[in-house]
């Protein structure tokens, strides 16, 4: 059943995104000292796979399955194989790294091979905005992923060259700016707006993933007209984006405990990443994506265990977020300072300790809903 599968998706997410919480926790507050690369690593990907992948994966389901059947590949062996390569990072063994990332890489093809096949069933002149910006979202993260497994195997085998920095840049370019921006933007509008079909929409998608290619491109070949003009599609489809979706976003309920404002105020974190370099990482990863995805998780219609949960994780992680950046913004780096010895170690938790509410209170409601109401995207 692909209510099911998306549910099921989000759970696994969440369980690996209590990692990704516990850790960052641990590196803002640095009672256990300085954390090592390997630690700083597994934060990284149990974020950006276990958590905003696999809800990513979730997501493509609710869009496009139809009616229990074709509901794409195995969640459970996706989920397995993404926990297995988060803690491969967190072994610091370069071979477990490359090993399995090729198994990661292949379940992410499958997933995109299947969002393919389906919205090729569909009609790619008939699909959604969100549709188009997932199918779109998904070639772009084969593509960063494809880059960031080759880097695992040239670790492995001991091929560092002056080449893999680029590839690094590479690498993160395509999930960051390519990846991250596109699926965010489709699911915000998938909410806010429902199952569009607008010229405007499609040319926004587009866009945002001419932009991750150029920006991919471009650093790779150190060609500076293909960064410019990456930098040109991107703000052009951001505004966009805060155009025809912010109305509707300034004019939801700000105080009703519902995934729409998780959405609405992702909106304004899409256009704060965009001008933003400074904490761009945790701007996006939180402010963005983990608002969008706590909003489908509350959209999925699950019983509110916990009703007073959601004002406090709302507050907590956009309040927590938002002088998280300010610190970075105005004091910098926490590098080198001890226990407490920095103002992040004050502003982190509060986003922590909201992502922890969340990701127990989520997983409490996801677990008790035999039926939730996803809204797949008409055919």
């Amino acid at each position: 059943m692909a209510n099911a599968a998306t549910a099921r998706a989000f759970q696994y997410g969440l369980g690996i995104f209590a990692l990704t919480a516990l850790i960052g926790l641990a590196n803002a507050i640095k009672i256990f000292g300085t954390i090592d690369q390997n630690t700083l690593l597994t934060h990284l990907h149990s974020g950006t796979l276990g958590w905003i992948t696999m809800g990513v994966f979730g997501i493509a389901v609710a869009l496009f399955a139809r009616n229990g059947s074709a509901v794409g590949p195995n969640v459970r062996l996706s989920a397995l194989a993404t926990a297995a390569y988060v803690l491969a990072f967190w072994s610091g063994n370069f071979i477990a790294r490359a090993v399995f990332g090729l198994v990661m890489l292949a379940t992410i093809f499958g997933w995109w091979a299947w969002v393919v096949y389906r919205a090729q069933a569909i009609g790619f002149g008939r699909l959604t905005v969100a549709q188009l910006s997932i199918l779109l979202g998904l070639t772009t993260l084969v593509i960063g992923s494809t880059v960031g497994v080759i880097l695992q195997v040239l670790f492995a085998t001991s091929n560092v060259t002056d080449q893999t920095g680029v590839l690094i840049g590479v690498h993160a370019s395509a999930q960051v700016g390519g990846y991250l921006v596109l699926v965010a933007a489709g699911i915000a509008e998938w909410h806010l707006s429902g199952e569009t079909r607008t010229t405007a929409g499609r040319v926004q998608a587009v866009l945002l993933f001419l932009a991750g290619l150029l920006l991919a491109l471009g650093i790779l070949l150190n060609v500076t007209p293909a960064l410019l003009l990456s930098n040109v599609f991107q703000t052009v489809a951001i505004v966009m984006v805060a155009l025809r979706v912010g109305r509707r976003a300034f004019g939801i309920g700000w105080g009703a405990p519902t995934g729409a404002r998780h959405e609405a105020i992702a909106v304004g974190w899409l256009v704060v990443a965009l001008v933003l370099f400074i904490a761009l990482d945790h701007t996006m990863f939180i402010g963005v994506m983990t608002n969008v995805l706590f909003g489908t998780v509350l959209a999925l219609g699950a019983p509110r265990t916990w009703p007073w949960a959601d004002h406090v994780i709302f507050w907590g992680l956009n309040a927590g977020a938002a002088s998280f950046v300010v610190v970075l913004l105005t004091v910098g780096s926490s590098a080198g300072a001890g226990p407490f010895g920095h103002p992040v170690a004050f502003t982190a938790p509060i986003m922590g300790l909201a992502v922890l509410l969340g990701i127990v209170t989520f997983s409490i409601r996801l677990a008790g809903a035999p039926a939730m109401a996803t809204a797949p995207a008409r055919t």
